[in-house]
């Protein structure tokens, strides 16, 4: 596999890791509220979950499409201008706000028991993603955002800013934990 995605991979590992590592460290906080309005630890995880969940039917579909084309990758690879910006935005610490479209927010009762099993789920699917992009020109293919559909950026910038988004949720539920 590519240097580049053995890395993007190792980055999804350690977010995994850390995820796990937080829900056993915070105990009955995980899933409480640091104050009205703002998500719980679990909520956090649970966004994650439900935003990476989002991706996969983009991804299978564009990386199948890349397969059929007999497209092949070119090293190294190059985050678009969406991707830089995405990045730039979600990498925490959060240097503003950004409220998450409504279709992608935990619900209101979250299984705090099922929280971390449900999200290692979903990263196992990220890593066969990043494993079935190997081989593959993956900041040539251009998929949609499923935050908004008027959004085009490349399967690269999506994994790099979905590492990012992942690192910024975990900060806040970090921070969410602190809180209590």
């Amino acid at each position: 596999m590519n240097p580049q995605l053995e890395d993007i991979d190792r980055q999804f590992q350690t977010i995994s890791t850390r995820a796990r590592e937080l829900a056993a460290r915070a105990g009955a906080r995980f899933g409480k509220r640091p104050s009205p309005g703002r998500w719980s630890a679990a909520e956090c995880i649970e966004h994650l979950t439900i935003s990476s969940e989002a991706f996969f039917p983009i991804l299978e579909e564009a990386l199948a499409e890349a397969r059929r084309k007999g497209l092949v990758a070119e090293a190294p690879f190059r985050l678009d201008f969406i991707g830089k910006l995405l990045i730039w935005t979600l990498e925490p610490p959060s240097k503003f706000r950004v409220p998450a479209p409504a279709g992608f927010h935990p619900g209101e009762n979250v299984d705090v028991s099922l929280v971390v099993s449900r999200f290692l789920a979903s990263q196992a699917r990220v890593h066969e993603f990043v494993r079935a992009a190997a081989g593959l020109p993956v900041d040539k293919i251009k998929v949609r955002s499923p935050f908004d559909r008027r959004v085009r950026y490349s399967i690269w910038s999506a994994f790099c800013s979905a590492a990012s988004h992942q690192r910024r949720h975990l900060w806040q539920a970090e921070q969410a934990i602190r809180q209590i």
